[in-house]
């Protein structure tokens, strides 16, 4: 009604009524689930989640998951996310899911927030990787209000890595606003 094409999920599999045996992103459900959304002309480009890669308890079992729901619903991407000082965990666990993202033709998005609202430090890791399964999920607000950080430069930095945006505003104590309301 309101000429949206698509949606972005956010932490799917903390909502068990979503992903159990009679939830539309099941397996069993999934593809009955696209097909409405296509013949709503609808899609999800992203299944954006809360998935801290520095996080003690994270596992890349539980993101191979959310890869194996994205691949049924034909969702191009997942984003996570690194919000402590942990790159090396950050490396570890990417070496481990990139050969399966690739497998399941999946591009992983690491959003600018965290450790990475630092676009040139981000930047610095995805060439590391150099891998067209790993790429960058634009959070605008982080970069302009963590790290002082214009969108040129996260442009200059990012460039073509950058295959997500999510757009918000804010006021100047960082708390959210509606778009065009804060500063």
């Amino acid at each position: 009604d309101m000429g949206f094409s698509g949606i972005e999920v956010y932490n799917l599999p903390k909502f068990d009524p979503m992903v159990d045996r009679s939830g539309p992103f099941h397996k069993y459900q999934a593809a009955a689930t696209a097909r409405q959304l296509r013949e709503k002309k609808l899609t999800i480009p992203c299944f954006d989640t809360s998935c801290d890669l520095t996080a003690e308890n994270v596992s890349a079992e539980s993101i191979v998951e959310i890869m194996d729901i994205a691949r049924n619903m034909r969702v191009p991407y997942i984003s996570v996310v690194a919000l402590e000082e942990n790159e090396e965990q950050v490396r570890s666990l990417l070496e481990r899911l990139l050969p399966v993202a690739e497998e399941k033709q999946i591009t992983v998005l690491v959003k600018t927030s965290g450790i990475y609202a630092d676009t040139a430090r981000l930047r610095r890791m995805l060439d590391s990787f150099a891998s067209d399964h790993l790429a960058a999920l634009w959070d605008v607000h982080h970069p302009y209000r963590d790290m002082g950080e214009s969108g040129d430069a996260t442009i200059k930095n990012l460039g073509s890595y950058v295959c997500h945006v999510h757009l918000r505003d804010s006021d100047d104590t960082g708390a959210y606003q509606l778009i065009g309301e804060g500063t």
